[in-house]
């Protein structure tokens, strides 16, 4: 439930900068071709916010399941050997999300140490940017241990198990 919780506020911060990024490329859109005054700040506000949009977005899309995935290979697969796919699924995944971790923390307590700036119109310190990504794979991580749990219980994943198909 907590990391439900947590995805459902990831999701909604994300769609708020989303929308955000939208309104300030139509207004950029609009003060550069119609009264030819471009700003300095909307180039850089939109690349600063697509990497916290990315960041929030990936442990929700690893629960509800619009995350990449291969499944070309799952009919060749005894039936057998299928009910262990999911867990092992999850355990690449927790590996590749402890990687991902480490690295991402590493470079952001380096920004954090250096103070470093960004190289933009818009001077920021890259702490303020680069902060999101830790905890945004740290709720990745515990997305797929619970992710991982379940398929290990058999219990059916959350969101798979309440969505509905949509029309092709």
């Amino acid at each position: 439930r907590f990391t439900q919780w947590v995805n459902r506020i990831f999701v909604l911060i994300g769609s708020v900068l989303v929308a955000a990024m939208m309104l300030v490329t139509v207004r950029e859109v609009f003060v550069r071709y119609v009264l030819d005054d471009p700003s300095r700040w909307a180039m850089d506000g939109s690349r600063f916010a697509l990497v916290y949009v990315f960041f929030l977005a990936i442990a929700p899309a690893l629960e509800s399941g619009h995350h990449v995935s291969v499944d070309l290979f799952d009919p060749l697969l005894p039936r057998a050997v299928r009910r262990y796919q999911q867990p092992a699924a999850y355990l690449l995944v927790l590996f590749f999300a402890a990687v991902l971790f480490y690295y991402v923390s590493a470079v952001t307590l380096e920004v954090f140490d250096t103070g470093e700036m960004t190289y933009s119109v818009v001077p920021v310190q890259l702490k303020y940017i680069y902060c999101i990504g830790p905890i945004g794979v740290g709720e990745f991580w515990l997305t797929a241990l619970v992710g991982f749990i379940r398929a290990c219980q058999g219990a059916p994943l959350l969101a798979r198990a309440t969505e509905t198909p949509s029309g092709a």
